[in-house]
């Protein structure tokens, strides 16, 4: 079994010395010889002590090796007083500061997040006394409850503790949509050129039919009604206008590419290149058409910036080469049908019918234009204001 001090000592006769070390009551667990004079001794502490006061007594010099177990323990304590202090109040630093909410953060979620008001949600919390620093002792259902009931702005108010950090989740209340005064007179008018393809009117008159071309704009149905054979009053259009549209969208590619060929004749030439000069070596043929190669190589070091530049020239001829016809019209056409979908998604209707949709190909002043081409079926009959509104977006 090993002892808990490892001590080395060196004298000349060391029989004697852990003979009077053994007289004082010391006892060791191992002892062995380590060269002609050192002596290496396994011991607990107290014989350890004994040891080192036999070494210090006759001037031998001796050191502690190593300590284990807990005689290192007790030995880290002495060198480390004040660390149980430390930690104490470590501890009761943190136990005070867990124990209380430093951060108060609001946050809104749901699709109507945006709509949130932070401020005043923080203003409500404060109300009801919540501040930073104060106790965790608080009851978070109730505290929901409350912000919830004290405003009409949000559908659902939740109170969280994470660790130090109180955190408020709100979802605001979806906004109910504007009133609409259907029997507010009004006449109905085209959102879009179109031609008609049905036309109902439920309440008015109605001013287009079938087959009609109409405008933007456009009256469809007019808000009247008789009130007797000579006099008529204002009332609330309502009905349907079908119309067709088209949304159209194109894209265009070159029909003929430019191939590039070395004919096999090259040249070189080389300068001798510095920041504040450059000196050619040698000029080299320079043909009509070439593509030229520069190669650097520093002949100056890292001090002097010199270096030599060598410029590769080979000839080429260029040619024009018909595209593939069938790749063409395979690239085109998913960039014409992009175009138009992107339009009908910008002015097109929010609800409509796709009735048919193709493309056509054109080919003028070298290139090849494809035309996409959808064609739809919606509701074009709306209010003035609305026709105004729409577009002013």
């Amino acid at each position: 079994m090993r002892g808990d001090i490892t001590v080395r000592t060196e004298c000349l006769m060391p029989e004697r010395l852990l003979e009077r070390a053994l007289s004082e009551g010391a006892r060791f667990h191992s002892v062995r010889r380590e060269g002609a004079h050192g002596l290496l001794v396994e011991c607990d502490a107290a014989s350890a002590e004994i040891l080192l006061n036999q070494c210090a007594r006759f001037r031998l010099p001796a050191r502690t090796l190593a300590r284990r177990g807990k005689s290192a323990l007790v030995a880290y304590a002495r060198r480390r007083i004040t660390l149980p202090v430390g930690i104490l109040m470590c501890a009761a630093l943190c136990w005070l500061f867990l124990g209380r909410i430093w951060l108060i953060d609001v946050a809104f979620s749901g699709e109507t997040a945006a709509l949130g008001d932070p401020a005043a949600l923080r203003q409500a919390v404060a109300a009801e006394g919540i501040r930073a620093g104060m106790e965790r002792g608080i009851d978070l259902n109730l505290l929901g409850q409350t912000l919830q009931a004290g405003s009409d702005a949000y559908s659902y108010v939740g109170a969280h503790l994470r660790g130090i950090r109180l955190l408020i989740e709100a979802v605001p209340e979806t906004p109910s949509p504007p009133l609409y005064d259907i029997s507010a007179p009004r006449d109905l008018v085209s959102d879009r050129d179109g031609i008609v393809l049905s036309a109902v009117a439920r309440s008015g008159e109605l001013c287009v039919q079938p087959g009609d071309a109409v405008r933007r704009g456009q009256l469809l149905i007019r808000g009247e009604e008789l009130a007797s054979a000579d006099e008529t009053h204002a009332i609330a259009a309502l009905g349907e206008v079908l119309v067709r549209a088209w949304f159209v969208g194109e894209a265009k590619l070159p029909l003929y590419e430019v191939r590039t060929a070395y004919t096999g004749r090259s040249a070189a030439a080389g300068n001798l290149r510095a920041p504040w000069l450059s000196l050619p070596i040698t000029e080299g043929e320079r043909f009509a058409d070439q593509l030229e190669e520069t190669e650097r190589l520093p002949i100056g070091g890292l001090f002097i910036p010199i270096e030599i530049e060598r410029v590769t020239r080979r000839e080429v001829s260029r040619s024009e080469v018909q595209r593939d016809p069938g790749r063409l019209l395979a690239q085109l056409a998913p960039l014409a049908f992009a175009d138009a979908a992107l339009h009908l998604a910008t002015d097109g209707p929010e609800e409509f019918e796709v009735i048919q949709s193709w493309i056509d190909y054109q080919a003028s002043g070298g290139s090849l234009c494809a035309r996409a081409v959808y064609e739809i079926s919606a509701n074009a009959a709306v209010t003035r204001d609305a026709l105004l509104k729409y577009h002013s977006n």
